[in-house]
């Protein structure tokens, strides 16, 4: 199999991994376009939904157990779905876990098949759905619902930015670049918390739910001028004129050989392991990949032993119950 990766008919100086100084001293050299950093930042736009999501239910007047199991409910507490079970609340604010869990899986065939950029348009109607569900009703499994589907959208957004950034970006703003996914998360996780303060009224949970529209809505109206299909994929699926026009556009016309240079080792490597015996789903249990299969899983499941989802989720009634009555320690997360 070693021998497959080594036989190549390009200079070495292009896998993801493998390239010689000249190349990596070429590849800085290069000053990307303006539509380099346009495509990256309408696409962190999701990844921002994503963790808008996470936190827009902490708020604890909207899930306080004493004030949603009393009967009556009184007025302004309770504020969604005044009456509602834990069961129900429990369902509700895990539906969107599922959800994402679903969307990372499947998403990988749709941006093979139809291109990162055109998947990602698509995750859209996901975000526009998830939200309008999740904004206009009125029983709390219909809303459990809108979270599914808003769900579906944040894997996979997660899912498919990651390698987008990374094929649209030269070799040396890789890293750099690719942080954008985890800090629009993390952006989108502290911004509805300030909203709390703000958003704890009776329709105010409906603003927070429909947030996520303006922000598919604004990807769908700038992506086709402002972003660019991934030149990686277009080689993958041998469209190498189009590959050229898109590189030209990324870094310049005289930046086209040295940005192919990066990009065809890779892609005739992927070739190269999809021509091997084993399947190609099965390669990530392949004896070599054993330790860093592990380390991914493993690192994957501190994250989530970590409690951290309990804070994201209800660290306000966590406040609460432990008797912080201060609205600012209610209102965040």
């Amino acid at each position: 199999m070693a021998g497959s990766y080594a036989e190549t008919s390009t200079p070495n100086a292009g896998g993801v991994t493998a390239f010689d100084e000249a190349n990596k001293a070429a590849a800085r050299l290069i000053k990307p376009k303006t539509i380099l950093y346009t495509s990256a930042l309408l696409s962190w736009l999701q990844p921002f939904q994503s963790g808008w999501s996470t936190s827009q239910m902490n708020l604890s007047q909207y899930n306080d157990t004493d004030e949603c199991n009393a009967r009556p409910v009184a007025e302004d507490t309770c504020l969604m779905f005044p009456g509602h079970s834990k069961t129900e609340w429990t369902f509700a604010v895990n539906a969107w876990i599922f959800g994402a869990m679903v969307g990372s899986l499947c998403c990988g065939y749709f941006s093979d098949k139809y291109g990162r950029k055109k998947a990602l348009m698509g995750n859209c109607i996901f975000m526009i759905v998830g939200g309008v569900v999740q904004a206009a009703v009125s029983n709390v499994w219909l809303f459990a619902l809108g979270r599914l589907i808003a769900g579906l959208s944040s894997g996979t957004a997660t899912a498919t930015i990651g390698g987008y950034i990374n094929e649209l970006s030269p070799p040396h703003l890789r890293n750099t670049l690719g942080l954008g996914l985890q800090i629009f998360t993390t952006i989108g996780i502290l911004v509805p918390a300030i909203t709390f303060f703000f958003a704890n009224t009776s329709s105010g949970w409906r603003y927070l739910a429909a947030f996520p529209v303006v922000l598919a809505a604004i990807y769908l109206l700038l992506a086709p001028s402002m972003c660019v299909e991934s030149p990686a994929w277009l080689l993958t699926q041998g469209r190498r004129d189009e590959a050229k026009q898109v590189i030209a556009r990324l870094y310049g016309e005289e930046h086209v050989q040295t940005a192919l240079s990066w990009l065809e080792v890779s892609k005739k490597a992927e070739t190269a392991e999809e021509g091997l015996a084993a399947p190609k789903q099965e390669s990530m249990f392949a004896p070599r990949y054993r330790l860093q299969l592990l380390g991914g899983i493993m690192l994957s499941m501190a994250q989530q032993l970590s409690g951290i989802n309990a804070v994201f989720y209800y660290s306000g009634s966590i406040f609460s119950d432990a008797g912080i009555s201060d609205s600012r320690s209610n209102n965040s997360s």
